[in-house]
């Protein structure tokens, strides 16, 4: 009677390396992270806007966006329930665990089984590496693109800060309505007005 020789036993606790996706997002290569462009016309006048790349106005255009799916390692604690023997295309044990069904379920290679959670993310880091190293060119060509600033708003710092001065003088002017509101005689009036003209000036 042959004699089946396997990595583990029923009732075993065993780790399955696997692998998984994460969002990450690269650095972006034109405002170095401060999500904002300034600009200089040729009269002299400076501007700023937000950064064509890093707005979601370009997030639809796969060859601008900044965001990825990066491979990473995972190891997930199973018990044996079925060891099926020989039944693997490359010719290794199968197993069956409890936590994914015995019979009709989840199939493991022996390969990606392992005794200890150590040994199953140092072989789902391997596999997790292969899946990534094409990703460096791909990096590279993306950010050789030119991008096309046709819908940006420009933001004047004088004309902003001349709207403020404006809002502040109307704030005082009125005051000052308020104030001849309440005033009783026309001597009231004059105090006010000329009270108002000297902390104007």
């Amino acid at each position: 009677m042959a004699v089946i020789e396997t990595k583990f036993g029923i009732g075993d606790r065993v780790w399955f390396a696997s692998i998984t996706t994460e969002k990450r997002s690269h650095d972006c290569p034109d405002c170095l992270g401060s999500r904002e462009w300034e600009a200089t016309s040729p009269a002299g006048a400076t501007f700023k806007f937000n950064c064509p790349r890093c707005t979601a106005h370009y997030q639809g255009n796969s060859d601008l966006n900044l965001t990825y799916s990066w491979w990473v390692p995972a190891a997930r604690q199973l018990t044996v329930g079925q060891v099926r023997g020989y039944h693997g295309p490359d010719g290794k044990n199968e197993y069956m665990c409890h936590e994914t069904g015995i019979g009709s379920g989840s199939v493991y290679g022996e390969d990606l089984l392992f005794a200890t959670e150590e040994e199953a993310l140092a072989a789902a880091q391997a596999k997790a590496n292969v899946n990534n190293a094409d990703k460096s060119g791909w990096v590279a060509k993306q950010y050789d693109k030119t991008l096309s600033l046709s819908d940006y708003q420009l933001k004047d710092a004088a004309i902003e800060g001349a709207d403020q001065a404006s809002r502040a003088a109307l704030r005082r002017v009125g005051y000052l309505i308020e104030d001849l509101q309440q005033a009783s005689s026309l001597d009231e009036v004059r105090e006010r007005l000329e009270s108002w003209a000297e902390e104007a000036a």
